[in-house]
């Protein structure tokens, strides 16, 4: 069970993801050349720090409602519909990451929570798992280029559940608290019509559509193990040929009834309705070898499952987010069990032109908890699941192997008349961080198979920045690339070894990490505290201790960016924490770099910092007491979230 599912609620309204893109260019985390311009927007061809350099990290759901609900596969009268699907009502939203600079087509939305509401009471309150985008397509917008023009998917589940005491007689949410005794909901969303433009109302809003259904544990989290309906593409950009996009299909058995999610699929217009594709019918292939492309005719090529889809209905992909069902006959479910599904264009009531159809020989293998952040020494563990037509795949082969070694990634444009003066590192190696790594896993009785990755400390491969960033790829033996989403791998950031220094000081190991915080986040620097400054830093030592001290998952959390080490964050609390016989506390300075490294770390490099604005407070900052430190950072967090 998943989101896709005859029981399932369906939103729709806006989403802000109000990015940093400071770090957009892995050449902006090297402190030695970092340039203060670097924190300026972009100006035509010269980058600088890209189109929005002041963003706070923040994402959320914003005008976001309860569009309809789905009760035994029939949309219903229910009182659920048209409540407020909101973030949470005491704490800052959720933030947008990306993986590292030299992977940035993961991004993973962390420290969200997800609440149904109708502004006076919560009927449902759920954490939402963090999880990256998959099935990105550029050009999925017409006439939109970029971002502007992109559409991706986020699934994930939402745990710790709290239900209202009162459902108000909905018999939908009744049936869905029923239906998540596990503790967890299955959630997906997609996000297009995104802005990048500065100087538009929009910017940094975009669009969102998404639906709330049960899960069941022995599914994968961040996708529906379906049918995989496969697009060709072309070879050089991974866009789709006939303007459609990766999209899954699932039978339920249960109900005799195929559902589609077409959300991430059918092209848009720039208005952000679905282009015109003429009569669509979703269809079962009698032959396993017809192509894309390929015209037939009903009945003798493909046998048509129910209605045409009525995508063309005003406001059908905001009311649906996408998804559509239709019953199954018994010999249609036969037919179903060994032949490939298709959606056929239909020319006349006759015939029809297949614009996609499913993978080859129904095969379909993909990586659930795909992004890693990885300690070394710690062992990394990934399950893939494989099936054929839907139904477990047992005792198949999946072939693992490393992508190859490239400087080229993270880069910014190649027309920048002023790019920044660091190298740009190369990637995937050392491979023998990543030890023992099998190049073959068999699949067990339920299509399962699962990838343990040792690690080792990888030596600082990419000196400036911590760490070093790995794509593994995989697929089913025998199976081709183009039957797979261009970037289905596993991308595993492994840490740098870094060791704890029994009293840590400043110049020798808290400015060059604060220092490169400060650089590529300076809404921060500039609106709260300058970490490049030791002043700045103590003035505001509470605020950070608490910061670096929170779970990754909180919103709050320090750094927003997530790519910092557990070595590293222990190295800062002890020195915030470290205090004298009296209680004051110590922040040891340590001895003052040369005068030449001086210049090039502390004075080229400083930030200086801004006073902030007291109408912008929601109220004034307390003491340095445990019990106000929360209440103050969400204070001051909530002041940079304001100005950004």
């Amino acid at each position: 069970m998943s989101y896709q599912n005859n029981l399932r609620l369906v939103f729709a309204g806006d989403f802000q993801s109000d990015v940093s893109t400071v770090n957009n260019d892995v050449r902006h985390y090297d402190n030695a050349t970092f340039e203060q311009r670097f924190q300026d927007f972009q100006m035509g061809e010269v980058f600088n720090g890209w189109w929005n350099p002041t963003g706070s990290g923040a994402f959320r759901l914003i005008n976001c409602r309860v569009k309809s609900v789905v009760i035994d596969g029939e949309m219903s009268e229910d009182s659920a519909v048209n409540l407020v699907i909101d973030g949470s009502n005491n704490r800052v939203g959720g933030k947008m990451v990306d993986l590292d600079p030299q992977f940035q087509m993961a991004s993973a939305i962390w420290g969200l929570t997800i609440r149904l509401t109708d502004g006076q009471e919560d009927f449902l309150v759920g954490q939402f798992e963090p999880a990256s985008f998959r099935d990105i397509m550029f050009g999925r917008r017409q006439e939109a280029r970029g971002s502007t023009g992109a559409s991706a998917a986020f699934q994930s589940v939402l745990t710790d559940l709290h239900w209202g005491e009162n459902l108000r007689g909905s018999r939908f949410l009744e049936a869905l608290k029923a239906a998540s005794a596990n503790g967890k909901l299955s959630i997906r969303f997609t996000t297009f019509g995104y802005s990048t433009d500065k100087n538009a109302d929009r910017f940094t809003l975009g669009t969102v559509i998404g639906a709330i259904g049960p899960y069941d544990e022995n599914e994968p989290r961040s996708f529906v193990k379906g049918r995989r309906m496969v697009p060709n593409v072309d070879a050089n950009t991974g866009s789709p040929l006939n303007k459609i996009n990766f999209f899954d299909a699932l039978i339920d058995d249960h109900k005799s009834s195929v559902l589609v999610d077409f959300g991430n699929a059918l092209p848009l217009t720039f208005k952000l309705g679905l282009q015109d594709l003429g009569d669509l019918q979703l269809a079962i292939l009698k032959d396993e070898n017809t192509q894309e492309s390929e015209t037939l005719s009903k009945n003798e090529g493909f046998v048509a499952l129910g209605n045409l889809i009525p995508y063309r209905k005003p406001d059908w992909l905001y009311t649906t987010a996408g998804i559509w069902a239709t019953p199954v006959r018994p010999e249609q479910l036969e037919l179903i069990r060994e032949h490939p599904l298709a959606l056929i264009q239909m020319l006349d009531s006759n015939t029809g032109k297949v614009l996609v159809r499913e993978s080859l020989d129904g095969l379909f293998v993909r990586a659930d908890k795909f992004v890693q952040r990885v300690e070394p020494t710690e062992t990394a563990e990934i399950e893939l699941f494989a099936s054929r037509y839907g139904k477990p795949l047992p005792h198949a082969s999946v072939s693992i192997a490393f992508s190859p070694p490239d400087n080229t990634e993270g880069g910014g444009s190649p027309n920048d008349p002023a790019p920044p003066q660091a190298q740009i590192p190369w990637t995937n190696k050392p491979q023998e961080a990543l030890k023992n790594l099998p190049l073959t896993l068999t699949t067990d009785a339920t299509g399962k198979a699962k990838l343990l990755i040792e690690t080792q400390d990888p030596g600082n491969p990419r000196g400036y920045i911590d760490g070093q960033i790995y794509t593994l790829l995989y697929s089913l033996q025998g199976q081709a690339d183009s039957q797979k989403q261009f970037l289905d791998a596993i991308y595993v950031l492994l840490f740098d070894a870094y060791p704890i220094p029994d009293r840590p000081t400043w110049f020798e190991h808290i400015h060059p990490i604060f220092q490169q915080y400060g650089n590529l986040y300076p809404i921060m620097s500039k609106r709260l505290v300058d970490l490049g400054d030791y002043d700045s830093v103590r003035e505001n030592r509470a605020i950070l201790e608490l910061a670096f001290s929170l779970n990754v998952h909180d919103p709050n959390s320090m750094p927003v960016t997530r790519d910092l080490s557990r070595a590293k964050r222990v190295t800062i609390l002890q020195w915030l924490r470290e205090q004298y016989a009296d209680g004051s506390y110590v922040l040891r300075l340590g001895e003052k770099p040369s005068q030449a490294e001086g210049r090039q770390a502390i004075e080229t490099k400083s930030i200086p910092s801004f006073a902030l604005e007291p109408e912008v407070a929601d109220a004034p900052l307390e003491d340095d007491s445990t019990a106000h430190g929360y209440q103050n950072l969400q204070i001051a967090l909530r002041r940079i979230q304001r100005n950004s």
